[in-house]
């Protein structure tokens, strides 16, 4: 018997299944410098974000913790830091589960192709990659018909939580959003790291939300 189940379904379920864990698991998000929008091809890493519960109260804006790594420079030598830097911090937590916002189809993916490419063994990363809970929040709200991240962080169903909401930082799509970013890297760092923390910090929250209703 074949039985009909959903990938939004789906993705609650493991939701729900993380939840006893929850200090253990990680939010993330990254930014990158895409080429011609030619994705998981040629793109560089700019910053990494991670967010994660270390209090008990769920929906507790203060007890979140965000971590941010930004590259130093547009080379490989800085990139393959970056990734120890990552590989050294999922050594501390030993995630078992990751969660984000499309991070099924670009972010997973990347860091998978990032760890094949450069010729270091970052066993840390390869343990979050291959062997922690993936669960994309991207399904979970189209199911509750938002299209795009920015537009559940601006509902009125989520006005409530304490989000950061840093979406207008950077244009919300296409190659002008890429262009901001990229120039965010270069001349204000500190706006990048507000803008990726937001992501994260806001994922957290939404996806708490839903544990709690």
């Amino acid at each position: 018997m074949v039985i009909n189940v959903f990938y939004e379904d789906f993705q609650l379920t493991l939701l729900e299944f993380l939840k006893p864990h929850w200090k253990r698991v990680i939010f993330l998000d990254l930014e990158t410098h895409v080429i011609d929008d030619n994705f998981l091809s040629n793109e560089r890493i700019l910053s990494i974000s991670y967010a994660r519960r270390v209090s008990d109260n769920f929906l507790d804006s203060e007890g979140i913790e965000v971590t941010t790594l930004i590259l130093n420079h547009d080379d490989d030598e800085s990139e393959i830091s970056l990734l120890n830097k990552l590989n050294d911090e999922m050594g501390k937590i030993r995630p078992l589960g990751v969660i984000g916002y499309g991070i099924r189809f670009y972010d997973i993916p990347l860091l998978t192709l990032k760890k094949e490419r450069h010729p270091i063994k970052l066993w840390k990363l390869i343990d979050m990659l291959e062997s922690a809970c993936h669960v994309d929040l991207y399904h979970i709200l189209k199911q509750n018909g938002y299209r795009k991240l920015y537009e559940a962080i601006n509902s009125n169903e989520f006005k409530e939580l304490p989000l950061l909401r840093t979406k207008n930082i950077v244009p919300r799509s296409g190659e002008e959003k890429a262009k901001e970013i990229y120039r965010l890297w270069k001349e204000d760092r500190n706006n990048l790291e507000k803008y990726n923390k937001g992501d994260v910090h806001d994922t957290l929250l939404i996806a708490e939300n839903f544990l709690s209703s």
